[in-house]
């Protein structure tokens, strides 16, 4: 569904249904998901607002207006901080209905702009905004945000999974990845360091998904994190396994030079200091957190690379592509990356 064409008269339809300050006027795709389908709409005449519009995928998140309770509980708990203002549509609620797809809008944060590689300075900015983020949840109660897809970040899962699509290799594609599918069950004891860890640290409300895309930056300091969909109840070190995931090495994570996918231990010490000075300023984690921080982005990493190798072999069935071979590519990006990465088992 993610991966289909949708027309700009449409999406200009459905963003003059949303509270936007004036008719749409310019319509354009708009960042790298790899999930759902996103719009930048520009309004005019007489000053430009810009807003983002977004169709989810119906396919991952069967239950959007779960999804939005939490993504306005969440906004309205942290009061306009750290994340971008909701849009609601013109007829009350959050999201417009058309058809079977459910959309939403959220305003542009003003100059605000992704990077593709963070320097240690901005490794370390992004990785205060995500601790003083934490912070700020801290006294949200997670009992009452929605846990829209369960089990999310559970390696245990994913192995599983990849030994399934392994072994049923509906495409014929396994023969080729048999280096890959070793290197991920070689791996498998982080799964068990994620489980044990999982077991012990507090519930929390999280983002889930705190990788690099998903920090705005303004003059080279971070300023908001966005992409707010897998906001649920589960733990903190997942967070910033993430961004340690894509913070601390130069190239993307579907880069075909996996000889680049390397953790730069620079920025990756400047993601730990920057996220314990962002947290520690507010609140005090618990111990289990603190421990958990030297395994979250080996933990990470390995959850990705199963993920990524699983929907390779399944047939590209989950992750939106650009290109042939880009699961396979992003996979083995992981595993060059985990190799690297410090709190891999044996490093």
């Amino acid at each position: 569904m993610s991966g289909d064409v949708i027309g700009i008269e449409k999406v200009r339809r459905v963003a003059d249904l949303f509270a936007i300050s004036a008719p749409a006027q310019s319509v354009e795709p708009f960042g790298r998901g790899h999930i759902n389908a996103t719009f930048l709409v520009s309004t005019g005449p007489g000053g430009y607002d810009e807003y983002v519009v977004q169709r989810l995928n119906r396919s991952v998140f069967a239950e959007p207006a779960l999804l939005m309770d939490n993504v306005v509980l969440v906004s309205a708990h942290l009061g306009g901080r750290f994340v971008p203002e909701p849009v609601a549509t013109r007829a009350g609620g959050w999201l417009m209905h058309d058809g079977g797809e459910a959309w939403r809008a959220w305003h542009r944060v003003a100059g605000a702009e992704t990077i593709d590689a963070a320097p240690p300075q901005q490794a370390g900015s992004a990785a205060r905004l995500l601790g003083r983020f934490h912070a700020a949840l801290a006294g949200l109660d997670p009992t009452i945000v929605h846990e829209t897809l369960p089990r999310f970040h559970d390696p245990p899962r994913r192995l599983a999974d990849l030994r399934r699509i392994v072994a049923a290799d509906p495409c014929g594609r396994a023969a080729g990845v048999e280096a890959e599918i070793e290197a991920a069950f070689a791996a498998a004891p982080l799964a068990q360091i994620a489980h044990d860890l999982d077991l012990r640290v507090p519930v929390r409300v999280a983002h889930n998904d705190a990788k690099l895309d998903n920090v705005l930056f303004r003059d080279g300091e971070a300023v908001c994190l966005v992409d707010l969909d897998t906001i649920m109840p589960t733990a903190w070190f997942w967070d910033v396994g993430d961004l340690l995931r894509t913070a601390s090495t130069r190239v993307a994570e579907d880069d075909a030079r996996t000889e680049g996918a390397v953790a730069d231990l620079e920025r990756y010490r400047a993601v730990l200091d920057g996220y314990r000075s962002g947290i520690s300023s507010a609140t005090t984690p618990d111990p289990a957190e603190i421990e958990a921080l030297e395994h979250a982005g080996a933990i990470v990493t390995y959850e990705q690379a199963l993920r990524f190798l699983t929907d390779w072999i399944a047939g590209d069935v989950y992750y939106a592509t650009t290109r042939p071979g880009q699961n396979l590519d992003r996979a083995r990006n992981q595993l060059h990356l985990l190799a690297s990465m410090p709190g891999t088992v044996g490093s």
